[in-house]
Order: structure tokens, then C-alpha cells, then sequence
């Protein structure tokens, strides 16, 4: 298990750029994002914390995990190098091929450290997770910024080499992503997200299992609005326990920090930093080696919880400590309803193996009923 981190970063992903409307998807993230690693870099034991550049590589490479219509239309778009709007939210500049030809190349670079066992992060721009097979996903209204799949070509890479695991905890469901491996049972996808009846994209309900072989190998745990650490922490020990049976070699995480308490105004969250820390710390110890790369996170997020993912990924003692959030009532309520869903479904499909103590409600719900119900007449007094 692989205490050393890389970040992979070069200045070229800030030239995804567009400067007629005030984006939340912009430059100014990486610039959170790099004093965040110029934290860790002054308290990380020296050897084991290291920032190196981008190559270049090719966009074919994205044909892996892309349709050929949708592939052929984006890299022509990108490759045009002119302003444009794929959807109302997703835009392509006159940097963009820059910064994704970097992608493509801290992608390689990705994986040829995980093979020989360190761990990365790709510290890069745009996002992947919401970038599917054919561009939007599942029924998503649109690309959530998204244009190329990183995440997912370089799980696709891994999974040559490897049993391979995607855990994404942005505060948005991986729709693109687990669109892309929906039918793959290679890859086993485990997303937590806020509650798609509320929240884009509108995907990621516990039902959302896979089809066919891959059945039971895509894994959805909802957590509901204003959320705080004690929910973030019992559905990362259901994570944890989902990755004890699958035994991954790889983990690729698709790192959002957007459920960071104050960073997201567009999802509510009450998470401290103290879940991603315990996601870092729990991620490095279950695989060979971890890729991350950035998704979501716009403000506090990229500050406290980027810090506190890294130094748990590199098991240092050493990080940013929020106090604990508790979350309300109705909100456990919620939670437990969508856990028990999701539960139910594991144990349906048989793919993982879960401990008897997370199990037993699931096996109740799905335990056939015999016999007849008989229904008694109430007797009643007559009062003369």
C-alpha cells in the first residue's frame, strides 16, 4: 500500500477558459487548488509528497471510452479552437485543446505510476465524471462542464492490468462514468451523491445497478440534502465494506469536494473535513495504488477538504480539523430509506459479499413470505 503522492499538474489546464460570462467551472480553481498543495507540500514527510508536470497525448486516446459519433464531434469542436457551447452549461474555448491534450497525457502518466504502485492525483481541468459514452448521460439535461472522460479511460486502462474500482464522493452522481462501464463487470463503480429527485443530474438511484453481467457491480449511495459528517461516515464505512469483498487492485477516484460545508451553493452540504481525510486514509489502504482526479469543488472545498483528502491519502497525522457535523432527524430518515435500497440491491445481485450486521434488514426485505395472512373479525361489545 502505497504511502507516496504525485500530483500531476501543468498551467496549460488553466487555458480551458471562457471570459464573457462568470463560469463557476474556471481557472481560479486550480489557483485554490495549488496553495492546498503548497500546504501539503510543507507539512508531508519529505519523499512522499512530489508535484510533476503534464505531457501532452493524443485525444484519439478517448475513443476507448467514447462513441465514435459523439468522440469525432467533440474533438472537432475542441480541435476548432474557437468559443463555443456544447450545452448551457458546458463550454469549449481557445485553450481547451491544450488543456485536454494534458489530460490525456497526466492520464498515461496515471496509470504508469498506479502500475508501479504510487499514487496520483491529476490536478486537472475540465472535469470528466459527467462526460458519457455518447455526451450526456442517463438523461442528464446537460454535460455538467464535462467533455472527455478521464476518470473513465483511465479505469478502462487499469482494468487490463487489474481488478479495478471507481469511488467518486463529488457532491454530484458520476452519470457519465457509470454510463460509460454500465454494462462493464470489470469495474466496479461506487458513487455517493446528493439525492437525484433534488439535485443534478437527476441520476444515481439506488435501482441504477448495472446491466447484465455487470449487474450488481454499480453501486449508488444517496445522501440527502444539509447531509453532515455522521451520514458522510456511515456511508463510507458501507464503502469501505463494499471494497473489503471486491479487493480491488486499482482505485480511481473521481474527487469532488463540492459537499465541502459553504462550497456549493447550488447543493446544500454540512461535511467537515474529517470525512476526507477518513476517505484519503481508507482508499490508500484497500488498493495498490489510487488515481484521483479533480471534479467539483469551487471554494472552501479546494481549500480545507483537497488538504485533508491528500494528507489521507498519504496517512499523515497531520491535517485540517473541522468540528463534527450532525445532520437532522428527517435527514437520517431519508438516508436510511436510500441505504436500505441500495443494500438490498447488493445483496440481490451477489457481486459483493457484505457483513451479516450491514445485511440482515436487506435479507428480511427479500426473504420470500409463506403462508396465508388470516384475517381476524373484531369483535365488538353491544351495549344494551
Amino acid at each position: 500500500m502505497a504511502r507516496r503522492l504525485i500530483v500531476i499538474y501543468h498551467e496549460d489546464f488553466k487555458s480551458h477558459a471562457i471570459d464573457s460570462v462568470n463560469h463557476p467551472e474556471s481557472p481560479r480553481r486550480l489557483d485554490l487548488a495549488l496553495e492546498s498543495v503548497g500546504y501539503v507540500r510543507s507539512v508531508a514527510p519529505k519523499r512522499s509528497f512530489k508535484v510533476t508536470g503534464a505531457p501532452r497525448g493524443s485525444l484519439d486516446a478517448f475513443s476507448r471510452v467514447h462513441k465514435p459519433q459523439y468522440f469525432e464531434f467533440a474533438k472537432s469542436l475542441v480541435s476548432s479552437r474557437r468559443v463555443d457551447w456544447i450545452d448551457s452549461d458546458t463550454y469549449v474555448s481557445r485553450g481547451t485543446l491544450d488543456a485536454l491534450t494534458r489530460l490525456v497525457g497526466s492520464s498515461h502518466k496515471a496509470v504508469s505510476l498506479a502500475l508501479r504502485g504510487v499514487n496520483s492525483f491529476i490536478l486537472g481541468r475540465p472535469p470528466s465524471h459527467h462526460a458519457g459514452a455518447s455526451g450526456k448521460a442517463m438523461g442528464a439535461p446537460t454535460m455538467g462542464f464535462c467533455i472527455f472522460n478521464a476518470t473513465a479511460l483511465i479505469a478502462s486502462i487499469l482494468s487490463d492490468h487489474g481488478r479495478v474500482a471507481v469511488v467518486d464522493f463529488d457532491v454530484h452522481h458520476g452519470n457519465g462514468t457509470q454510463d460509460i462501464f454500465y454494462r462493464d463487470p470489470r469495474v466496479l463503480h461506487i458513487d455517493i451523491h446528493a439525492d437525484p429527485s433534488i439535485a443534478y443530474p437527476g441520476t444515481g438511484y439506488p435501482d441504477d445497478v448495472g446491466e447484465r453481467e455487470a449487474a450488481g457491480t454499480k453501486v449508488n449511495i444517496v445522501v440527502p440534502s444539509m447531509a453532515g459528517d455522521d451520514i458522510y461516515m456511515d456511508a463510507l464505512r458501507l464503502v469501505d465494506a463494499i471494497l473489503a469483498s471486491w479487493k480491488p487492485d486499482y482505485i480511481v477516484a473521481s474527487a469532488g469536494f463540492d459537499a465541502y460545508r459553504g462550497d456549493n451553493e447550488a447543493v446544500l452540504m454540512n461535511v467537515g473535513t474529517r470525512f476526507y481525510y477518513a476517505i484519503g486514509r481508507i482508499l490508500a489502504s484497500r488498493a495498490k495504488a489510487v488515481v484521483s482526479v479533480l471534479e467539483g469543488g469551487y471554494g472552501a472545498g479546494l481549500d480545507r477538504a483537497l488538504k485533508a483528502y491528500m494528507l489521507g491519502l498519504l496517512r499523515t497525522r497531520n491535517w485540517p480539523w473541522d468540528p463534527p457535523s450532525y445532520s437532522s432527524s428527517l435527514a437520517w430518515k431519508l438516508y436510511r430509506h436510500y441505504r436500505l435500497a441500495t443494500i438490498t440491491n447488493i445483496v440481490k445481485y451477489g457481486k459483493i459479499l457484505l457483513p451479516e450486521e450491514l445485511t440482515a434488514k436487506a435479507l428480511a426485505k427479500l426473504r420470500p413470505k409463506t403462508g396465508r395472512r388470516v384475517r381476524r373479525k373484531r369483535k365488538f361489545r353491544r351495549y344494551i
